[in-house]
């Protein structure tokens, strides 16, 4: 930039730096200058933050974007040249003029949503978004958004990225629950964020707070978003807890979906023949279509897969066979189960009944330690239903053999059928003390009475307290149920949890996608539903793998073998990303079609 520019007072001023008119006295144009504190001015890491604002923000031209113009020398300091933006920034606006109104929010919440996609495609993560960092200059048809300040932002490619992109950076009130770690910020941590903003315009505050930072981004990865008020559409609503969902497969895959959501909302008569109700194209909340829950960690489970993505634990899968389950405790011998965990084991039965659990016999009984829960089934069915137990507090073992097989059930059932047999044996012999003659009746009635109690006895005290129901029946295309049996040893070999999560993000999608089409149309996508598991399993392994060597103490970004490590992880993000965007538009496409076809004449 040309020399001889001239501070004309502050603007405003945060931690690092303050903002300032900026005069160039030769054309008589204005600009905002961000200029270093002076105190900052021999931080290194200021300096480099400053810089690498510089850089990224110079690739991006967006009017929802304030626009940077380069560095220049004001004065003899160093300073960040940018558009100057005549309106207050969204944090004081709602702080005059509170909770706006549905036409207003919409307008405000397009506007950032459009500058992100502009962003995200440029290849630049904000990593900061929040009211404070979105100006608002004056238009026509009201504010128009402007996002500034990408001192935090980084690159969404690590390959060009240094050490700082490694760092936890932002503001709690809007950081996603990803942020802690970063090599899970992607561009849909940015969405995270303005769902965030949403809630804020809506309703005057951020969805969570507390009285420390730790308590703020605690809510923000274990409580669930508040929604918005009665008075806003169900179709924002729905938007907002998309684009808060904990998992960022959860959410809009793309700033660029999110524009599409908020015109559709803002003016759906304008969205063409062929527009999709708001709700028709959503990715299904796993907790709205689980056919299961986990015994390990409570989450979503599909009967499909049968194995859980949160945690790794293999699920329960009834198949025939010559093996027994038994319950062996908490507690002592011929006790009792506990109504706890009789309770805890009837509720997680009951949530799995789609796998082939009918639990309608313990709900009528509290039987004895031990005792025979499920009879008929196979090695590995014992195995998947005995390490589910465990998980849930109940102690338990299997054996091949039937009812008795345990040998503790065996020599329980016996003492107490001896027990019975010896009452019989006193009721019926009773007379026959009495009178020798009743010994004619008696003997009889005893040889055919005590086989028949002890048989009974057996018969009542071993019978298992859950039948082997038929398992809900999956109706996928038999290659994506092939490969989908296939995940447990993926996800097994997944060590951390947002790689799991990433997977069941492309299953969920594949699965949904696969049951709602037609018999007829399904030889079309078989195969693209089968790639699509086969490519999401090795993109969540080898990125897994990967996350380990750059999450070393000694990994320097700086490095050239490090370089390559983490250009390869960019590949296989973006295709992991894109696959996912790929399958929500696979869901519009046919969410319109079926509009289309139920209503020929929209």
């Amino acid at each position: 930039m040309a020399s001889g520019l001239a501070l004309a007072g502050e603007i405003g001023h945060g931690a690092i730096a303050t903002v300032a008119r900026v005069v160039d006295p030769a054309s008589g144009a204005v600009y905002a200058g961000k200029i270093l504190h002076d105190r900052h001015r021999r931080d290194e890491a200021a300096n480099r933050r400053f810089l690498r604002e510089a850089e990224l923000a110079r690739r991006l031209d967006h009017e929802n974007l304030v626009r940077v113009l380069g560095t220049a020398q004001i004065e003899d300091r160093p300073a960040l040249l940018m558009e100057l933006v005549e309106g207050p920034n969204l944090a004081d606006y709602l702080a005059r003029e509170g909770p706006r109104p549905e036409p207003e929010l919409l307008a405000l919440s397009l506007g950032i949503a459009r500058g992100l996609a502009h962003a995200h495609a440029a290849g630049v993560i904000h990593r900061d978004l929040k009211p404070a960092n979105i100006l608002l200059a004056p238009g026509p048809r009201g504010p128009v958004p402007k996002i500034a300040d990408f001192g935090m932002a980084r690159a969404s490619s690590f390959a060009g990225a240094d050490k700082g992109a490694l760092t936890v950076l932002g503001t709690p009130q809007y950081m996603a629950p990803e942020c802690l770690e970063p090599l899970a910020v992607d561009p849909r941590t940015d969405l995270y964020a303005l769902g965030c903003i949403m809630v804020e315009l809506a309703t005057g505050a951020p969805p969570f707070g507390g009285p420390t930072p730790f308590a703020v981004l605690d809510q923000h990865r274990s409580t669930p978003a508040p929604p918005l008020p009665e008075p806003y559409s169900p179709g924002l609503r729905r938007l907002v807890a998309r684009l808060l969902a904990k998992a960022p497969g959860d959410r809009p895959q793309s700033a660029s979906a999110v524009v599409e959501a908020l015109e559709s909302l803002l003016a759906p008569e304008a969205t063409g023949a062929l527009a999709v109700p708001a709700a028709a194209a959503e990715v299904a909340d796993p907790d709205a279509v689980a056919d299961g829950r986990c015994a390990g960690c409570g989450g979503a489970v599909l009967r499909e897969t049968r194995v859980c993505f949160r945690c790794g634990l293999a699920q329960v899968i009834v198949e025939p066979g010559r093996c027994s389950v038994f319950v062996t405790g908490p507690g002592h011998v011929s006790h009792k189960l506990d109504s706890k965990h009789r309770d805890r084991l009837l509720r997680w039965l009951r949530a799995n009944e789609a796998v082939g659990l009918d639990p309608r016999d313990l709900g009528h009984r509290i039987p004895r330690l031990p005792f025979a829960l499920l009879t008929g089934v196979s090695e590995r069915s014992a195995e998947t239903l005995r390490a589910s137990l465990q998980r849930i507090g109940i102690e338990a073992d299997w054996s091949r053999g039937g009812r008795l097989a345990h040998r503790g059930i065996f020599r329980n059932t016996n003492k107490l059928a001896r027990r019975t047999m010896v009452i019989c044996l006193a009721i019926v012999g009773a007379p026959m003390m009495v009178h020798p003659a009743f010994a004619v009746v008696t003997v009889p009635m005893l040889l055919f009475c005590l086989p028949f109690v002890y048989s009974l006895t057996l018969y009542r005290v071993s019978r298992p307290v859950v039948a082997a129901g038929t398992p809900a029946r999956s109706d996928l295309p038999p290659r994506v149920a092939a490969r989908l049996d296939q995940l447990h040893g993926a996800v097994a070999h997944i060590g951390q949890r947002r790689h799991r999560e990433a997977l069941r993000a492309v299953v969920h999608r594949v699965i949904a996608l696969s049951r709602g089409t037609p018999e007829l149309m399904r030889p079309e996508i078989e195969a693209e539903m089968e790639h699509a598991i086969h490519l999401a399993a090795g993109a969540s392994m080898r990125m897994d793998a990967l996350d380990r060597d750059m999450e070393r103490p000694d990994f320097d970004p700086a490095d050239p073998r490090a370089r390559a490590l983490m250009h390869e992880r960019d590949l296989w993000s973006a295709r992991l990303l894109d696959l996912t965007a790929t399958l929500d538009a696979l869901a519009a496409r046919r969410a319109a079609a079926q509009v289309a076809i139920a209503d020929p004449g929209a």
